[in-house]
């Protein structure tokens, strides 16, 4: 991803006649910028604090205690993955596909239905949980408050889990299961995820002075160090956290995706591309419905469709001078449902290896959930155009 987004910047730069000074400065300029550093920053922060959790077991610990409160099979198949998917990291499913497992063993529901429930239920908080990096570089490719983008796209999670329920969960019984409640546990082991939560939702009213990258970061920090001293983390887990190739693999494709976005302001190539797009009269809203859709479906990651499309989309949306906000939510949410339908999504080929499904037993039954999801996303989409 960071060589093509790279490539896409040269090849920008190249159909506008620039010579390789102005490029230099581009990438200079990208360097320059205390926003973009800042957002590195906190991409780099959330990955270390998913992998402290991975690494040092924290996640099963929180599992186990969250499954002594919890008497209902149905309502762990859905939840389990739901809590996994708050580590955003690559191939995340392949760790709620074991406890998926096991709690399904109190549920008589086949291999391919519980493959898609660790599949689908582990997306649905993608729209809202403001640690995820793609989520938040919409925002800050936007130029949106993440809160408030965090607030109405919070309704799309909600309708997510709905479909889920209605499609891959109605039809279970969930016999009610021997619990040890201890409540006081669950609390002790969910801290540094409710902390990082409560601390980067609202750390910008805690600290008014702070910018908000800042804020999150230092929220971020807060929730690895709880991690570290609770689990009295060795050199080892430390080594191993920090030498994880996916660190560095993401920090370049952010590095890409900003210097393809500041070549194509300082090319000029949105101005020229918008004369085209005027021309032939396609409107705004299916580019920003189909572009992310398509680069979604053809990729697998949120962050890719984030970081390739939408410096265009903002742009052309700044030049056609409407709202930016409720064209967000749409390219977010179309580039989302395209991630989900995405035969090279990891969590999906993970998944079906996990459970030794074929992609046909699985795939077919995603169309109407993400169908409806979609549909339900374009009404709010022209919902909140009205009222922005």
């Amino acid at each position: 991803m960071g060589h093509a987004l790279l490539l896409a910047a040269l090849l920008c730069g190249l159909c506008q006649s620039l010579s390789p000074l102005p490029m230099i400065k581009v990438v200079i300029h990208t360097l320059e910028n205390t926003q973009n550093l800042l957002l590195v920053c906190i991409i780099l922060s959330i990955l270390i604090f998913a992998h402290s959790l991975a690494k040092t077991g924290y996640v099963n610990r929180f599992i186990q205690a969250y499954q002594s409160i919890s008497p209902w099979p149905r309502l762990n198949l859905m939840t389990i993955p739901a809590f996994i998917g708050l580590l955003p990291m690559p191939g995340g499913a392949i760790f709620s596909a074991p406890l998926v497992e096991r709690v399904a063993t109190d549920v008589n529901i086949s291999r391919p239905q519980q493959a898609i429930i660790n599949y689908w239920f582990r997306h649905c908080p993608e729209f809202c949980w403001p640690l995820y990096p793609g989520l938040i570089l919409a925002a800050h490719l936007g130029q949106v408050d993440l809160v408030r983008l965090i607030t109405y796209q919070f309704p799309l999670t909600i309708w997510a889990f709905v479909l889920g329920i209605a499609f891959f969960l109605r039809s279970l019984s969930s016999p009610l299961l021997q619990t040890k409640t201890s409540f006081f546990l669950f609390l002790k082991e969910a801290a540094p995820i409710l902390i990082v939560l409560v601390l980067a939702v609202s750390g910008k009213r805690l600290f008014p002075a702070l910018p908000r990258e800042i804020t999150i970061g230092l929220a971020v920090w807060v929730g690895i160090v709880w991690v570290w001293v609770r689990t009295r983390i060795t050199f080892y887990q430390l080594k191993l956290i920090f030498t994880e190739k996916t660190l560095l693999k993401v920090l370049y494709a952010v590095f890409g995706i900003f210097v393809f976005k500041q070549m194509l302001n300082e090319s000029h190539i949105v101005i020229d591309a918008s004369r085209v797009l005027v021309n032939y009269h396609v409107p705004l809203v299916f580019i920003a419905a189909f572009l992310p859709f398509l680069v979604g479906l053809i990729v697998g990651l949120t962050l890719a469709f984030v970081g390739t499309t939408f410096p265009l989309l903002i742009a052309l949306i700044h030049t056609m001078q409407v709202s930016v906000f409720p064209y967000t939510i749409l390219a977010f949410m179309s580039g989302v449902i395209g991630v989900l339908l995405s035969p090279m999504h990891l969590c999906l080929v993970l998944s079906l290896e996990y459970f030794q499904v074929n992609f046909s037993e699985v795939y077919p039954r995603l169309y109407w959930p993400c169908i409806l999801l979609f549909l339900a996303g374009f009404i709010w989409f022209f919902i909140l155009r009205g009222m922005v």
